[in-house]
């Protein structure tokens, strides 16, 4: 087809059925019955039922006129079925639903489906607070180089804390380039900072980190495992409570993309206890010994969290 077929309706009542889908181009209307089982005689006399149903349609002005194409697409066929139903007329193509899925998944949600492609990650920061240092001294100077003898320890431990800040969005900054700033939400972490004790969390700082991940769950490696850590705990919830942490270890292992990676219980237990250490600095979660709990605010993170994720999913389908 030389441009795109134009849709007239999808499950059309008409007298002897519901047809599927109904096309116009050019001077033709393609009369659309999918099928996703094998084939059988009944598909054809349904076929040519619809056919005699929009033309008589045509015939009291109830439908624009065109030459009707009665079209029947299944999943693949016998030779002896695709020579019967072609020797009726009908048109046939055959077609894999599984490709067609496929193709929906990777074509038409690619643009929230990002997420299966990020898993949390290492970087060495085991609590939000260990970059806050770092995040003031960009103030007054923007470069990595300088920064090394303001912040101290090791060149690696900086690295860590600038991706760690630049996954929260908090700051500007070009891998393996020197120059690095605040973001706006970076200026306004450094504004909310606790005048007394710089080297802990504000109230307003946390609440900051936390609106920021949970509208943007997908935005970053760090953003995920952080909303998928309490996802997993408000899962886990439904069956039993509070979680036991080597429960929540094995399920976030899994949930997040990373048993694979994480082989060993040593690995699960030391990523699962990154990312709820992240969560607690946040007071969505809080932990004891053995147990994991859910707190109010976490919640009610997870509940604003999947609306935000609703929200994006039907802006992205199209759906009225």
């Amino acid at each position: 087809m030389e441009e795109e077929p134009r849709i007239i309706g999808r499950q059309i009542i008409v007298p002897s059925g519901r047809l599927d889908m109904l096309y116009t181009y050019q001077k033709y209307l393609f009369l659309i019955e999918l099928k996703v089982a094998s084939f059988q005689r009944k598909f054809i006399k349904q076929v040519l039922d619809y056919k005699q149903d929009l033309l008589l349609f045509q015939k009291q002005g109830k439908l624009v006129q065109g030459d009707i194409i009665p079209c029947l697409l299944m999943p693949k066929t016998t030779q002896n079925g695709k020579d019967e139903i072609e020797s009726h007329g009908i048109l046939l193509q055959e077609y894999n639903p599984e490709d067609i899925l496929d193709f929906f998944y990777s074509e038409r949600l690619r643009p929230i489906t990002t997420f299966s492609e990020l898993k949390p990650v290492d970087v060495g920061i085991w609590n939000i607070h260990l970059i806050n240092k770092f995040i003031y001294n960009l103030i007054s100077c923007n470069s990595i180089k300088s920064l090394q003898n303001l912040v101290g320890g090791s060149s690696k431990t900086l690295y860590n804390k600038i991706r760690f800040a630049n996954e929260l969005g908090l700051i500007n900054w070009s891998k393996n380039g020197d120059y690095i700033a605040l973001t706006k939400l970076g200026e306004q972490y450094v504004s909310a900072k606790d005048k007394y004790l710089e080297e802990t969390l504000s109230e307003d700082q946390v609440k900051l980190v936390k609106d920021y991940v949970m509208q943007n769950p997908y935005v970053s490696c760090i953003s995920l495992g952080i909303a998928s850590i309490v996802e997993c705990v408000f899962t886990l919830s439904k069956t039993n409570y509070p979680i036991p942490n080597r429960q929540l270890e094995q399920y976030f292992a899994l949930y997040s993309g990373k048993s694979l990676e994480w082989q060993t219980e040593r690995a699960k237990r030391y990523g699962t206890k990154m990312y709820s250490n992240y969560a607690i600095d946040l007071g969505l979660l809080a932990k004891n010994d053995t147990n994991i709990y859910l707190t109010p605010e976490g919640i009610k993170f997870v509940v604003q969290m999947q609306l935000h994720k609703s929200l994006k999913l039907m802006n992205y389908l199209n759906f009225n």
